[in-house]
């Protein structure tokens, strides 16, 4: 008799310890799970789905955030769900995951930003424009991408990276990343492309562990180039015979 009753007093215990979890305050949840460092306010729902008017982590401010956890997923080691945010003028928004390991996977993720977030990054001044990514897949792990497979673009693109004084419309550029490729796993490599503007431009953007960056592209100006952005090319050096020039770049982030 006294088993007979235990299952079912397990069962309801075990309910209830789902209900509470289902049912637990976002901010409590946040101000529980936040590594140092990170902030935010303006919390509501629950952990699984709720919102939050901003949180900052990385010299980043994220606002009106929204998401909505599968608590299912958690029977497959994996927390994820989807989510969405406006970010840096712009927004981002997809779908997410964390592992038990630390490995963070995003999918089916866009995001639309200014490109001061990019100066900001990679410490160049003056950059302008609008930038629009989507990841079909990234996995990171100890914070790095081993795996990326997405397509950016930067529209109205500017920079006075060629040249001195005021920054000059570059035009519109296209980037694509796919790793399934690459021969090892710790390197990124992108191709860089114009789709339009005063500018032709080809080039290989590689990134390797902790954060280092080497851009090299090929640029040459177009026909209906502003004069100023022509000679502003004069300072990258004599062109190679097909008109040419050899534009590099390297640092970290």
């Amino acid at each position: 008799m006294m088993r007979a009753l235990q299952k079912p007093a397990l069962i309801g215990l075990l309910l209830f310890i789902l209900l509470l979890l289902v049912q637990f305050p976002a901010g409590s949840a946040f101000r529980l799970l936040a590594p140092e460092g990170v902030s935010g306010f303006g919390f509501s729902g629950t952990a699984w789905k709720g919102s939050a008017r901003i949180i900052s982590l990385g010299g980043q401010d994220f606002r009106n955030i929204e998401w909505d956890v599968s608590a299912w997923r958690l029977l497959t080691g994996r927390l994820a769900g989807s989510f969405k945010s406006r970010w840096a003028n712009g927004f981002v928004e997809g779908f997410g995951s964390l592992g038990i390991g630390g490995t963070m996977r995003l999918q089916d993720t866009q995001a639309a930003f200014g490109t001061s977030v990019l100066a900001a990054a990679f410490g160049i001044p003056s950059v302008g424009g609008q930038a629009n990514l989507r990841v079909t897949e990234l996995e990171l792990r100890n914070n790095w991408p081993y795996r990326l497979v997405g397509k950016g673009e930067l529209r109205n693109f500017s920079s006075p990276l060629m040249g001195r004084g005021e920054a000059d419309i570059i035009g519109d550029l296209a980037l694509e990343f796919d790793t399934s490729t690459e021969t090892d796993d710790a390197t990124i490599t992108a191709q860089l492309t114009d789709i339009g503007g005063p500018l032709e431009l080809r080039g290989t953007l590689v990134l390797t562990p902790p954060g280092n960056y080497t851009l090299k592209a090929r640029i040459r100006a177009r026909p209906e180039a502003p004069e100023a952005l022509r000679r502003n090319l004069e300072f990258l050096g004599p062109p190679e015979a097909d008109g040419m020039h050899i534009f590099e770049l390297a640092g970290s982030i």
